[in-house]
């Protein structure tokens, strides 16, 4: 098998990478950066810029899968000009790329897009599977979800021989990135402490099992939205005090108030703050076996 991987150098993509070159798979990542070369002969970098209209087609040579991970990071302040690149990262690279593959007439059999769990509701009890999603015009994450995803499906009709699936990803836990990185430093340094109440659901997922799941949706040409989550989500004090003690640490320090955290992080407060409990009913459904918290932890806690 032949994965084309856009966004191969963030933190899901490199696991998927890893994982696909174990499974002796081809893996072609695309990448701004044109000094990137690999001595492996399964991995291969090619050039694009979908803001300059510029891709190198060889890219598609064989490729079975595209996995769609492209996307400036949200955990960034929310000012103008990031917004603009968070969501044309997104919604342009994603028409961009499904463009030339119509134009072009390239023959793939899947294509695997992220998207986020930021499509559902903020709440503390409402539980969301894959037909909760909601379009909210005063939420900016939400709408950068709601346009991502309406981008891929616009061009479901114009290429039926392909299967599209929609992966909805939840916090992904992993070593080289994202909260869980950030939370360790400060759990060495005593400095850990949740965010607001500490009651928000964290709908949560270990990088490797988001891996292993994107994977068998290419091998499987799944078709469809899925939530890309744990069965069990826990609350965001819970998973703080857990991370410490994982970590050989604790929690010394109140929660921060919800306000402080709005006056630091401004507008992004909401992605931190926002609560959804989200399970994967379609998921549940294929006896995939998850990691639970605690594993997940331990193993992201092991000094390799």
């Amino acid at each position: 098998m032949k994965i084309l991987v856009t966004g191969g150098s963030g933190m899901l993509g490199r696991e998927i990478t890893n994982l696909a070159l174990k499974k002796k798979y081809e893996v072609n990542i695309l990448t701004r950066n044109e000094d990137f070369k690999s001595g492996n002969p399964s991995l291969k970098y090619f050039y694009w810029n979908p803001k300059k209209m510029k891709i190198n087609l060889d890219c598609f040579n064989g490729v079975d899968c595209v996995i769609n991970l492209a996307g400036f990071p949200v955990f960034n302040l929310w000012t103008k000009v990031n917004k603009t690149k968070i969501f044309e990262s997104r919604v342009g690279s994603t028409n961009f790329i499904l463009d030339i593959i119509l134009e072009k007439k390239i023959k793939i059999k899947s294509f695997v897009n992220a998207s986020a769990i930021a499509s559902y509701r903020d709440s503390s009890d409402f539980i969301s599977s894959e037909n909760d999603s909601i379009d909210n015009p005063n939420s900016f994450i939400n709408q950068v979800v709601v346009k991502w995803e309406d981008e891929v499906k616009r061009f479901e009709s114009k290429l039926p021989n392909i299967s599209f699936s929609i992966m909805r990803i939840g916090l992904v836990l992993s070593k080289s990135g994202g909260l869980y990185k950030i939370c360790k430093m400060l759990s060495k340094s005593f400095l850990l402490s949740p965010l607001g109440s500490g009651n928000q659901w964290q709908s949560w997922i270990h990088e490797l099992d988001a891996a292993k799941i994107i994977l068998l949706c290419c091998e499987n040409s799944w078709r469809g939205t899925y939530n890309l989550v744990s069965p069990n989500p826990v609350k965001q004090n819970e998973l703080i005090k857990k991370i410490a003690f994982y970590n050989n640490s604790k929690i010394i320090f109140p929660n921060i108030p919800s306000f402080l955290v709005k006056l630091f992080f401004g507008e992004m407060s909401e992605v931190i703050l926002s609560s959804q409990k989200v399970l994967s009913v379609k998921l549940n459904q294929s006896n995939f076996t998850y990691k639970n918290i605690d594993d997940a932890l331990k193993d992201l806690s092991k000094n390799i």
